[in-house]
C-alpha cells in the first residue's frame, strides 16, 4: 500500500478538534444578543456554501439533557457520560434533526477521546445524515470525517466525502484541497493526485513544502522524473539543508542519467556537513567511480569520511580506496590499503589484488607470498593466484618453481589457456 512507502512526505492531517458544539454556539449567540454585544462575528470557513437548512433549535424538553451532554464532554472530561447521553438523544424519536445532529457530533468527539475511531466515524456519518447542523458545523464535520477516513486507511471514502465537501462549498481552502490530493495518493491514484495538486498550486497560495513533497512522490510513482526534479529543485532552493530532499534530487537526476548533476547535489550536501551516515559517502564515491578520471575525488571523499569517523576502515571501504588509488597511479597508497584490506578478507580476494599490485611493481617476493596467502584462504579464482606466483618466480629466476606454478595455473579454467601457452614456450 502507498501508506507504507518510504516517501519524502506525509499527508498533512488536519486537526479534527471539537472546538465548539452547535449548542455552545447557540448559547453564545443568545448571550451576545442579550448583552447587545457589537463584537464582530467570526469569519466563515464556508462562506460560499449554498446548502439550505432550517435554523436549529433546541426544544425545552431536551435542553437540559443536551447541556448535560456538553458539560460532560467539555467541562467534566467524561466522554463516556457524554456519549451515553448522546446515544439517548439519538434514540429519542421526538428529537429533531438539529438535536440529533448535535448529539451525533458530540458523540463523535467523545468516541475519539475514548480512542474508539470506528464509532467516531459512525457518529460523524450520522451527524451528516441527520442534516440538522448549520453550514459551518455541517461541513466542518464533513472535513473531519474525510481526514479520519485518510488516517484510518479508507482512502476511497475520503475521496468521496472531500470531493463532495469542495463541490458543495466551492471552497478554495488549500488545506481541504491538499487533503483530497493526499486521499488520492493513499488510494494510489497518482494522476488524480497530481491534478488536484496542480489545482492547489493554481489557487495562488504560497506553496507549502508538504504540497511539493507530495507532488514529487506522485511524479516519482508515475515515472515523471523530469517533473519531479523541477519540483525538488524548488524545495532544495528553499531548504538546502534538508538532507532527504537533496538525496532525493540526486536520485532523480540519476534516473534522468544526469550524473554530473547528481554529483553536484551530493557535493552540496557534503559541503554543508549533511553527510552523517556511511551510505551518504558511499553514494558519492560510487558516483565518482562511475565517472571518467575521478579516482582522486573518490580518494578525497573516502578519506574525509574516514577522518570524520563516518566511514569505517572496513573491507568494502578499503577495497574502494585501494582500487581508486591503483587507477590514479598512487601505487604506495594502493599497496598499503590492499595490504590492510587483505587482513580483513577471509576469502582471499583482497589478498589476491594485493598480490597483483605487488607483482605489477616487481615486488616479487612480497607478491608471491601474498598470492600464497590468498590461496590458503580459498580465493575464488586460484589460477590467477598461481599466475602471480609464476611471474614472481620468473622474476626471481627460479625456473623450476616458475614451471610448477604454471602447471598449477593450467589446472584452472580462468588461466588454463594462458598457462598452457606459456608452458609450451618453455619446451
Amino acid at each position: 500500500m502507498a501508506a507504507t512507502r518510504n516517501v519524502l512526505l506525509g499527508v498533512a492531517v488536519l486537526t479534527a478538534a471539537f472546538v465548539a458544539t452547535p449548542v455552545d454556539a447557540q448559547m453564545a449567540r443568545d448571550a451576545r444578543e442579550r448583552s447587545n454585544s457589537r463584537d464582530e462575528a467570526p469569519a466563515l470557513i464556508f462562506p460560499d456554501a449554498t446548502r439550505e437548512v432550517e435554523d436549529g433549535k433546541v426544544s425545552p424538553r431536551l435542553s437540559r439533557q443536551l447541556n448535560d451532554m456538553i458539560k460532560a464532554l467539555n467541562e467534566q472530561d467524561k466522554p463516556e457520560r457524554a456519549r451515553e447521553i448522546a446515544d439517548a438523544v439519538l434514540a429519542n424519536e421526538r428529537a429533531n434533526a438539529y438535536e440529533k445532529s448535535v448529539a451525533a457530533q458530540v458523540a463523535a468527539s467523545a468516541a475519539g477521546d475514548m480512542d474508539d475511531t470506528a464509532a467516531s466515524i459512525a457518529y460523524m456519518e450520522r451527524a451528516l445524515a441527520e442534516n440538522g447542523l448549520d453550514n459551518e458545523q455541517h461541513y466542518s464535520t464533513m472535513q473531519n470525517l474525510g481526514i479520519t477516513y485518510i488516517t484510518e486507511g479508507q482512502a476511497p471514502k475520503a475521496i468521496e466525502i472531500l470531493t463532495r465537501l469542495l463541490d458543495e462549498t466551492k471552497s478554495q481552502n488549500p488545506d481541504f484541497i491538499f487533503a483530497l490530493a493526499g486521499a488520492h495518493y493513499e488510494a494510489e491514484q497518482y494522476p488524480q493526485a497530481i491534478d488536484v495538486l496542480k489545482r492547489l498550486l493554481a489557487t495562488g497560495a504560497e506553496p507549502k513544502p508538504e504540497w511539493l513533497r507530495l507532488l514529487v512522490s506522485c511524479y516519482t510513482e508515475t515515472q515523471q522524473s523530469a517533473e519531479a526534479a523541477a519540483v525538488l529543485e524548488q524545495l532544495v532552493a528553499k531548504t538546502p539543508d534538508d538532507k532527504r530532499l537533496v538525496f532525493a534530487l540526486a536520485a532523480v537526476y540519476l534516473d534522468l542519467e544526469q550524473q554530473d548533476k547528481a554529483i553536484a547535489a551530493l557535493e552540496s550536501a557534503r559541503s554543508r556537513g549533511l553527510m552523517t551516515e556511511a551510505r551518504d559517502y558511499q553514494q558519492l564515491y560510487a558516483l565518482y567511480f562511475n565517472a571518467d578520471g575521478k579516482e582522486k575525488e573518490v580518494i578525497a571523499v573516502i578519506n574525509e569520511g574516514l577522518g570524520k569517523g563516518v566511514l569505517q576502515r572496513d573491507l568494502p571501504t578499503l577495497n574502494a580506496l585501494a582500487q581508486a588509488a591503483y587507477f590514479s597511479e598512487d601505487m604506495a597508497l594502493a599497496i598499503a590499503t590492499y595490504k590492510e584490506a587483505a587482513t580483513l578478507d577471509p576469502k582471499g580476494e583482497a589478498g589476491l589484488n594485493y598480490a597483483k599490485v605487488l607483482s605489477a611493481e616487481a615486488m616479487d617476493v612480497e607478491a608471491r607470498d601474498a598470492a600464497k596467502a590468498a590461496l590458503a584462504k580459498g580465493v575464488a579464482k586460484p589460477g590467477e593466484a598461481w599466475m602471480v606466483i609464476a611471474r614472481s618466480e620468473n622474476g626471481l629466476n627460479n625456473m623450476p618453481a616458475f614451471r610448477a606454478a604454471l602447471q598449477e595455473a593450467a589446472k584452472h579454467p580462468e588461466t588454463r589457456e594462458q598457462a598452457t601457452r606459456m608452458l609450451s614456450q618453455l619446451r
